[in-house]
């Protein structure tokens, strides 16, 4: 069989996932194929695409129009005819969704969907999420982030048997590889570098720099929690448009270190220095970053989490509070304060790496293309 997957554009962080998901099919005797747009201009600005085909993945040019509202992708036909099988984001945008739609109400090509269910960033009650409740039943299957996501899509009235839970992931291999090559004198030497005291009980934040972050939540809490613990450092790692409040911050108080973005062997070196994630807003793949480095992720309890909100487990790998600064800071307190649950929460989040990983999700995606198969 001939499998096709669509997407908007192609992540350089799914790379790893289509290369495994290839090969896998390939086993069984079937042929992959990812089709992927050219990302509008400020997604090409993030510097995160890859714009040339390579491997099982085809780059071909999109059109982008009302302002992102409405995706075309004109190669879409001659692909899906192509195909005996398509997965294609769930999304309204998709111009050739809608003729995905089409071909699977006349009976001449089967499809599903893979994703989030929901934007959870955005109006539950808007029209354009009223419609996309509509569509997202009208599939021949579902790939679905997580449970939760399983769980609202059987909500709809989906049939649970037509659905595979995949567990998004990234490949934290290379990461893993740069926390490993780190020796304690090179995590010693930063802290002289940065000014941070060998005794001190540091936690970091890394990400993006937006609203949806909460990050003058994060600054104030850790006030709050310096006013506790004394030896407290927060480390600030990252870029974007609210950038000038970190760095209002870190010029006020010493404890607050801006480092600007860091990537690769750098940026894993800052995990190492860290004992504790914060990240009181939105909480997604970032995640799995914490998780591999053995970090605890510390949140709160707000509704536009990403899916992968899913994988923290409330004094297992981390911990989830109310959305109140004087709550979470003491939160943090707790975790520094308390040696015996620092210890549990920094075990679970390693096991919690491993079970969410790159693998685990290519063999989730490929066993259920093969049930779908079987079953039609």
């Amino acid at each position: 069989m001939k499998i096709l997957i669509f997407q908007p554009m192609l992540k350089q962080y799914r790379m790893p996932l289509f290369e495994l998901m290839g090969e896998m099919l390939g086993q069984s005797g079937h042929e992959l194929r990812v089709v992927c747009g050219t990302p509008p201009v400020h997604e090409r600005n993030k510097g995160d695409n890859v714009l040339v085909s390579s491997g099982y993945c085809v780059v071909d040019h999109s059109l982008w129009l009302f302002s992102g509202k409405l995706h075309i992708l004109p190669s879409a036909v001659r692909h899906i005819v192509w195909a005996d099988f398509v997965i294609t984001e769930q999304a309204n945008k998709h111009f050739h969704n809608y003729l995905l739609m089409l071909m699977h109400w006349l009976g001449c090509k089967r499809f599903a969907y893979w994703g989030h269910g929901q934007n959870r960033q955005g109006d539950p009650h808007s029209f354009r999420e009223r419609i996309k409740k509509i569509l997202s039943t009208q599939v021949d299957w579902w790939f679905a982030y997580t449970s939760g996501v399983a769980e609202y899509i059987a909500g709809l009235g989906y049939p649970k048997a037509k659905i595979t839970i995949l567990n998004n992931s990234i490949d934290t291999s290379c990461f893993k590889e740069d926390l490993a090559a780190h020796s304690g004198g090179a995590v010693d030497d930063l802290k002289v570098r940065l000014k941070i005291p060998r005794s001190a009980r540091v936690g970091l934040y890394c990400g993006g720099l937006y609203s949806d972050k909460k990050l003058r939540f994060l600054l104030d809490a850790a006030i709050a929690v310096k006013e506790v613990k004394s030896d407290f450092i927060l480390l600030v790692v990252g870029d974007g448009v609210d950038r000038k409040l970190v760095e209002d911050y870190s010029r006020q108080y010493e404890f607050i270190k801006y480092l600007g973005p860091l990537f690769g062997a750098d940026k894993a070196l800052i995990f190492r220095v860290a004992e504790v994630f914060l990240c009181p807003g939105l909480v997604g793949l970032a995640i799995l970053d914490a998780f591999s480095a053995g970090l605890p992720l510390l949140t709160t309890d707000i509704p536009n989490h990403s899916p992968e909100i899913e994988y923290l487990e409330h004094g297992i790998n981390g911990m989830i509070t109310a959305p109140d600064i004087k709550v979470y800071s003491a939160a943090v307190c707790q975790c520094f304060g308390d040696g015996a649950l620092l210890s549990v929460l920094k075990k679970g989040a390693l096991e919690s790496s491993a079970r969410f990983s790159i693998e685990n999700m290519a063999s989730n995606f490929v066993d259920g293309i093969l049930r779908y198969l079987g079953s039609a």
